[in-house]
């Protein structure tokens, strides 16, 4: 990488102070910790899974420059007298620059640099502010190659943190020449910091509310289409006004009962279920959809009691598989046949839910598309919630959801 953010200083064997410096090892790893720290925390904590997901969830990275993050950097720069400042978000192998003043040539166009030539990730890693007087005397950052391309001497950095906590990034001033950084200059960094945590806060409530309007809207419609599916289904059993009656009134209550395990999913992490079991919770998330003919529909795997948070994302993941099969597929009339099966693989659950005897379209959408909003609402559950993996298979009349979650998740 050869562009320069400041101006050019000298490189290779030049002195200052009167010692001498040499060019950095470039086959140092891309993450490094500061001497006396464990590489794997530091490496750890940067990957860390939760960290990650909040700063997916807030929708900034590979995004273009906004004002609202221009001007914080813009008065940072002037509040310290730096000439370059950044809003750097760090991510497991890169940092990218939300709002950035003073970078010139490539890394400008860029906005991004590899974690070879952060700064940032350590004011990550360790959730502290870092105050650098001179990088080149520095034990580890001496041989950060942002020093020797980009001609980063003194940097200034706080750490910027999702709603949750977790620090998504780094508020920073770099200068190209040795400086001291004042307590004053750090205090005004941490405010402005707080005043763009306040923003990226008040954008993922937006976005949160915008989800949970989605959600009811779409929940809304699934209740209408299961009571209309619980009175076809009642009917068809059904020979007198009584029975017909008795039999409605039983399905909505189990419907009802099923209806108490779901939460919205912008708000799950916030509420906690019952402790019950897999097999349980599935069975009870299915009654309501089941004529008295259960042979069709087979649940199986080991005994696996879930822990509350994992019992309520996956009352929402299983109430929104069994409203489409009601809806579309195998439990929507007699000939379709169902089969919910997990097991146990190392430290993951792997779960199979097969429909069989169904056609294409299938749940209002092509599994090839996934476009619709129960698809979309899955793919939250799964892999953002619970940090696991959703595939759809459609094989002629079988359609297939595997889903493979960690055994760990589902223990809390």
């Amino acid at each position: 990488m050869a562009c320069c953010i400041l101006p050019r200083r000298p490189t290779g064997s030049d002195r200052h102070h009167g010692k001498t410096t040499t060019r950095p090892d470039r086959s140092i790893p891309v993450t490094k910790p500061f001497p006396g720290a464990r590489p794997e925390t530091h490496d750890a904590s940067l990957r860390s899974t939760s960290r990650l997901t909040a700063l997916d969830a807030a929708h900034l990275l590979d995004t273009p420059p906004e004002e609202v993050f221009d001007r914080a950097v813009r008065l940072a720069t002037r509040i310290t007298g730096s000439p370059v400042g950044l809003l750097s978000l760090v991510d497991g192998d890169r940092q990218f620059f939300k709002a950035q003043v003073g970078l010139d040539g490539q890394v400008a166009q860029d906005r991004q640099t590899p974690l070879s030539h952060s700064f940032c990730q350590y004011v990550v890693s360790s959730n502290a502010a870092l105050s650098v007087r001179d990088a080149r005397d520095h034990e580890l950052l001496r041989q950060n190659l942002a020093v020797d391309d980009m001609g980063v001497v003194a940097y200034l950095g706080v750490p910027v943190h999702g709603p949750g906590g977790e620090p998504l990034g780094s508020f920073c001033a770099i200068d190209s020449e040795p400086r001291d950084w004042t307590p004053a200059q750090i205090e005004a960094l941490k405010d402005l910091s707080r005043m763009l945590e306040t923003e990226i806060a008040l954008r993922q409530m937006l976005d949160d509310r915008q989800l949970l309007l989605r959600e009811m809207n779409h929940r809304v419609k699934n209740i209408f289409a299961m009571i209309s599916g619980i009175i076809r289904l009642s009917r068809r059993r059904e020979t007198s006004a009584d029975d017909l009656a008795s039999a409605l009134e039983s399905r909505v209550q189990a419907l009802a009962q099923a209806h108490e395990l779901i939460v919205p999913v912008v708000v799950a992490h916030e509420q906690a279920g019952p402790q019950i079991s897999l097999q349980k919770l599935i069975a009870t998330l299915l009654e309501p959809h089941l004529d008295r003919e259960i042979e069709r529909v087979t649940i199986e795997g080991p005994n696996l009691i879930l822990g509350q948070k994992a019992v309520t994302y996956l009352a929402l993941i299983f109430h929104e598989l069994a409203t489409n099969a009601a809806k579309y597929g195998a439990l929507s009339d007699t000939d379709g046949a169902l089969t919910v099966s997990w097991q146990l693989a190392g430290d993951k659950v792997e779960i199979d839910w097969i429909e069989d005897g169904i056609a294409p379209p299938l749940h209002g959408n092509s599994p090839e598309t996934g476009s619709g909003f129960g698809t979309e609402l899955l793919q939250i559950s799964v892999e953002r919630q619970l940090d696991g993996r959703l595939i759809t298979d459609f094989s002629g009349a079988t359609m297939t959801r595997h889903i493979t979650l960690p055994e760990a998740v589902l223990r809390v």
